[in-house]
């Protein structure tokens, strides 16, 4: 904590406020990706089916695709990869784009933690 903010609060207070943030993702202004987002790819890539991972996060299946479509119509490419049901069942699967934003949001995600824990 730094010394003004210690000027301000009384001794017993500062072990109890901490910093907390909401971290999501932008193009020009426009929500693209947040938690949700990315949870909803990690469970696609775990249980390889949007149907599959909606129900598990409580989403609706059609919540979970209206996600999707706007991630990609803000990137321009796919974030998943589905192939339809037939003799082995269909499979839903992250691309790299996919794969690579949830990987740069969780490494973020991260560092801005860590900040908020220094003191």
């Amino acid at each position: 904590m730094n010394w003004k903010m210690k000027k301000l609060l009384p001794s017993s207070e500062e072990s109890r406020i901490k910093p907390v943030f909401k971290l999501w993702l932008e193009i020009n202004g426009e929500y693209v990706f947040g938690e949700g987002t990315c949870k909803l790819l990690e469970k696609i890539s775990a249980e390889r089916s949007l149907s599959a991972a909606a129900k598990a996060l409580g989403m609706s299946y059609r919540y979970a695709w209206g996600l999707l479509k706007n991630v990609e119509k803000h990137l321009g490419e796919p974030v998943v990869r589905t192939q339809r049901g037939g003799k082995y069942g269909g499979k839903t699967e992250l691309t790299h784009t996919g794969l690579s934003l949830v990987a740069y949001y969780r490494k973020l995600k991260k560092a801005m933690t860590d900040v908020c824990r220094l003191k």
